[in-house]
């Protein structure tokens, strides 16, 4: 059943060979003095440049301490040391840093295959190795997989610790099927840490616990038939002490983050301070589904939100928290104002983020080209095409929906927030498990009509 170490070697060798490639020529179309096209690169540059240097874990000012989760900086603070004191980026550092991501998306793939290795072998399907090849070859040669190794993106590091916690939950499920539920509570309990160290990455992957425990919900209330009350419950308490497990591994890795925060704003902040940003970035008058504004609209607020702290000075009140969170809980507010106030274009925002997000022919300018456009639209439509089928041979097994979970938390997160071709691609990158198992059952199809002729 699993695929034999020496393929699934020279696929993952061949995915980071390429992705070096990749890197460089991306490299060498920048013609930016920061070496960088996207302004996110930027700003997580500059921060790793400031753990590197020691300095206060702050972009710009003082009011801007709780702007970046702090993983990703960390991860290419080793790359900012070539630098030395510069505070500017060199082409070698990005260049270095560039690669560490490609050897993430190596990983990535490595994962891809061996989540699919194991979910056939819990599927006990006689498929064979080819299962993990084509699980394999799609991420390798997936034009989105590849940017999000290449790019100076928190994706190149949320990606494998993503695949990490869905591969260590459905460890958890498949002890739970075979009632070793001490093992399960342990895989629920790391993949608890990891899902942990994926939102010190993305933030935006806080709110996964929702969805996993909804899906979770479904599998507990399975059980075979003729199965006693008594038992049928015992069932449920142990996969919700599961659950608990894995909130307990969260806090475990975050709680730093968490402490820090407060010791910066006395209030409780559980990823940023750019949350109200983001909202306000999808939800604004004008607003066309995209960040097409560069977050310029912060100027206004801060503007307001200084006249606000003046008059509540003159007036004798003492400000609440820092100048950071005052103005995220304004522009938030103002965000769901809006909203509230405008639902019927809340609504249609939510579809047009949605298509942004979702079509196969992405409408990102960054992508640069036509013919990445339409690279990125092929290989896309080909993976979730494939998944669909993967998910109708695998549709009788809960387990293997999980991997097709991702895809369904990030359309409703992105209906919110902005919708862009970038906020999919950790979803289609889980979904080449399922996408594997669509292209190998094409495959025996094929060859069986073969032999039959």
């Amino acid at each position: 059943m699993k695929s034999p170490i020496g393929i699934a070697v020279v696929i993952v060798t061949v995915g980071f060979v390429l992705r070096i490639d990749v890197a460089f020529l991306w490299q060498n179309s920048i013609t930016s003095e920061t070496h960088f096209r996207f302004g996110d690169s930027d700003s997580y540059w500059t921060m790793a440049t400031k753990i590197a240097q020691g300095l206060p874990y702050q972009y710009g000012s003082s009011n801007s301490r709780v702007f970046r989760a702090p993983l990703y900086p960390i991860f290419l603070s080793p790359w900012t040391w070539i630098d030395g004191t510069s505070q500017r980026a060199s082409r070698f550092a990005v260049i270095a840093a560039r690669i560490a991501g490609c050897f993430m998306g190596a990983l990535c793939i490595a994962l891809v295959i061996r989540l699919t290795n194991k979910l056939m072998v819990s599927q006990k399907w006689n498929y064979g190795v080819e299962v993990g090849i084509w699980s394999g070859l799609l991420t390798v040669f997936y034009p989105g997989a590849i940017g999000m190794s290449v790019f100076i993106l928190s994706e190149s590091i949320f990606c494998p610790l993503m695949l990490l916690s869905l591969g260590f939950t459905s460890f958890a499920i498949r002890a739970k099927n075979e009632s070793r539920w001490e093992v399960a509570w342990s895989w629920m309990l790391i993949s608890g840490a990891t899902s942990g160290a994926a939102c010190l990455a993305r933030p935006s992957w806080s709110l996964w616990p929702a969805i996993l425990f909804s899906y979770l919900l479904v599998l507990m209330v399975q059980a075979p038939p003729g199965t006693l009350v008594k038992d049928r419950l015992g069932r449920q308490l142990r996969w919700i002490f599961g659950c608990v497990l894995f909130c307990v591994g969260i806090c475990m890795v975050m709680s730093p983050w968490w402490v820090r925060n407060y010791l910066e704003t006395e209030k409780f902040v559980p990823t940023t301070l750019q949350v109200g940003a983001s909202l306000y970035d999808g939800w604004h008058p004008g607003a066309s589904g995209s960040s097409d504004e560069d977050m310029k609209f912060v100027n206004a607020f801060i503007v307001e939100q200084i006249l606000e702290d003046e008059r509540d000075l003159l007036a004798g009140k003492q400000l609440v928290s820092t100048m950071e969170w005052r103005l995220d809980r304004r522009i938030k507010n103002a965000a769901i104002a809006w909203a509230l106030e405008n639902s019927s274009d809340a609504m249609r925002l939510g579809l047009v983020k949605f298509l942004k997000t979702w079509s196969p022919l992405p409408v990102a300018r960054e992508l640069g080209s036509d013919a990445v456009r339409w690279l990125e639209a092929i290989g896309y439509s080909a993976i979730m095409g494939f998944a669909v089928i993967g998910i109708w041979q695998c549709r009788s097994q809960m387990g293997a929906w999980l991997y097709a979970m991702p895809c369904v938390y990030f359309a409703l997160l992105h209906v919110f927030f902005i919708g862009s071709v970038r906020y999919r691609q950790p979803a289609v990158l889980v979904i080449c498990v399922l996408g594997g198992v669509g292209c190998a059952t094409i495959v025996r199809w094929l060859l069986s009509r073969r032999v039959n002729v």
